[in-house]
């Protein structure tokens, strides 16, 4: 059975407003868990530096918030590129994540997002499915040690096609072969790949760790009701697999940078409403 503190806020969508704003919304929203995604604004690091863990942590402790994942920066034009070619990058990529691993471990959190990364066009797309393979083996070898799981995420078509259908996903798994890559499902990303949830319990089970919960057309990053899925069938998959991860608010669309309480509020009611019925 699904319950209210599996919907977790997400400060993405919060880039205007400082840090401490988004765990106050959260803790007056009584959103009790967050993924937090690593804008420099909110939380500074790279392949050189990081802020303290302990802002992170008095900030839970302040709001009674806990952060139950860590989304790194790592699509393009960002230089974190999992699948990165040149040398210099490659290392620099391994470095940045070892750090958010190590963030991750320092505030508690059990779970680091990664996409697949992304590929050049002057390249077959399976040479930079290669290295990105090559990339998440290291970085689960690092993971593991810290009782760490990575979440691996499909991305659109139109950002990569290194993992942009679930065929890819299912092999970039395979080829890692690690125990702590699990999978995560965005909604969008699935949708724009005219795939499903079933499909992705199916090929995967028990292995789905985390969900950017949006709806979309089919794509899009939107809250419950703006979009044209069918967000309660969704969820009642979910219910059904008996999916014990979290629902991330991963509201990208501009419009949500203004008033961002506003859009988490529409799909924390219909959301609350939806998961009494199941």
């Amino acid at each position: 059975m699904l319950h209210m503190d599996q919907l977790y806020g997400m400060n993405i969508h919060y880039r205007y407003y400082d840090l401490e704003y988004f765990f106050k919304s959260c803790n007056k929203n009584n959103i009790k868990n967050v993924e937090i995604w690593l804008c420099p604004q909110h939380f500074l690091i790279n392949a050189f530096h990081s802020e303290d863990a302990t802002k992170l942590i008095n900030l839970m402790e302040k709001y009674n918030v806990r952060v139950k994942c860590v989304c790194p920066e790592q699509n393009n034009p960002k230089p974190n590129n999992i699948a990165a070619r040149d040398d210099e990058l490659i290392s620099y990529t391994y470095q940045y994540f070892k750090g958010v691993i190590d963030l991750a471990d320092k505030i508690g959190s059990e779970l680091v997002l990664i996409t697949p990364g992304w590929n050049y066009y002057d390249e077959d797309p399976e040479q930079a499915r290669g290295r990105s393979v090559s990339m998440i083996k290291k970085l689960c070898d690092y993971a593991l040690d810290k009782n760490i799981n990575l979440v691996l995420e499909s991305i659109w078509n139109k950002s990569s096609l290194v993992g942009d259908t679930i065929e890819k996903i299912t092999q970039i798994k395979k080829m890692v072969n690690k125990p702590n890559l699990k999978l995560a499902i965005d909604l969008g990303a699935i949708n724009s790949a005219t795939e499903s949830v079933e499909q992705w319990f199916e090929t995967f089970g028990y292995d789905i760790a985390h969900c950017h919960f949006v709806d979309g057309n089919p794509t899009g990053h939107l809250p419950w009701g703006e979009g044209t899925l069918d967000m309660e069938r969704i969820l009642s998959v979910f219910s059904e697999n008996n999916y014990q991860g979290g629902f991330s608010m991963e509201f990208i669309d501009n419009r949500s940078f203004k008033n961002p309480e506003e859009w988490d509020r529409k799909t924390q009611l219909k959301y609350l409403k939806n998961i009494d019925k199941l």
